[in-house]
């Protein structure tokens, strides 16, 4: 028998796809957030050729090769914005204010490369990440045709408009007033989704036992960001609003912690407030990295 090889460590993204640990998506997003240039990218990739090419790495390379001018545009992109996401915060408004202006910018580059950087521009890329999470809530009995939702950070709308066709009501909330304006022209076919702004400082707005599901789809981390006290604010508004029965659902609670430390946060959250962490710290997607936590309310 021969033992199995040893997972390649987060600074290698190629080599983690190739061990099949992230998709070809990811790796490129990792990739870029680490300043490296499509031309780069392309070069590292030849670096691990074998022959015959092994199917991950022929994937890997398909993709560098349909998305190279949008690769070196958003390299571009990310170097010249400059923002570091698991930076905290050293005043929670003047940082809610830098999250949104972040958003602003990086919406009029490019919508789908805004909200997930793994989508390489793509919009069929991002619909197949997005109808992976709705067919994930889905399987876990959170959605239903009577559900109202709250979508926590909901950028461009992407999701909102997917859980429209398939729940009562959808609030989406956001900092940024450029994603808000690109959500309101995706969700425009639905009047049941109500899109507005947020300081990002608290949810004293929802009404107590008004939704069934507060979904945050890579908006945690930026409230992480603003500190302990703007997280304990969130997370009590939003146990507040859900119903009996109801659930919070974080999908990527930080950027750059240990996720031991996130899986203790949801624990204390739960023992807070009583509710049922169900799902702490898994990665249940093929194409996302995303890890998930699902903390439900009794009844």
């Amino acid at each position: 028998m021969h033992p199995n090889p040893p997972v390649p460590s987060d600074d290698d993204p190629v080599g983690l796809c190739l061990a099949g640990a992230i998709s070809p998506e990811v790796a490129l997003s990792r990739l870029l957030l680490g300043h490296v240039t499509g031309a780069g990218i392309a070069a590292m990739l030849e670096q691990r050729r074998s022959e015959p090419p092994a199917p991950r790495w022929q994937a890997l390379a398909d993709l560098i090769r349909a998305r190279r001018p949008e690769l070196e545009r958003l390299s571009a992109e990310v170097v010249r914005a400059g923002s570091n996401h698991a930076r905290p915060a050293t005043d929670p408004l003047a940082g809610a204010a830098e999250i949104a202006g972040f958003f602003d910018r990086a919406v009029a580059n490019s919508p789908e490369a805004s909200v997930a950087l793994y989508s390489l521009g793509d919009p069929a890329i991002l619909a197949t990440a997005t109808a992976e999470i709705l067919d994930w809530l889905d399987a876990r009995g959170l959605l239903r045709a009577g559900a109202d939702v709250l979508d926590l950070g909901c950028g461009i709308g992407r999701l909102s408009a997917a859980l429209a066709p398939r729940v009562r009501s959808v609030l989406g909330l956001d900092v940024s007033e450029g994603m808000l304006a690109e959500a309101r022209t995706r969700c425009a076919p639905w009047p049941h989704v109500h899109l507005a702004h947020t300081s990002g400082q608290d949810l004293d707005g929802l009404a107590a036992s008004s939704l069934d599901l507060v979904l945050a789809v890579d908006s945690f981390p930026y409230i992480v960001r603003l500190g302990p006290a703007v997280v304990a604010r969130h997370v009590a508004g939003a146990v507040r609003a859900l119903r009996p029965g109801g659930a919070l659902v974080v999908l990527n609670l930080s950027y750059g912690r240990d996720s031991a430390a996130d899986a203790a946060d949801a624990r204390a959250w739960a023992a807070a407030h009583g509710l049922a962490l169900e799902v702490a710290g898994e990665r249940p997607f093929a194409l996302w990295d995303g890890t998930a936590y699902v903390l439900r309310r009794p009844g």
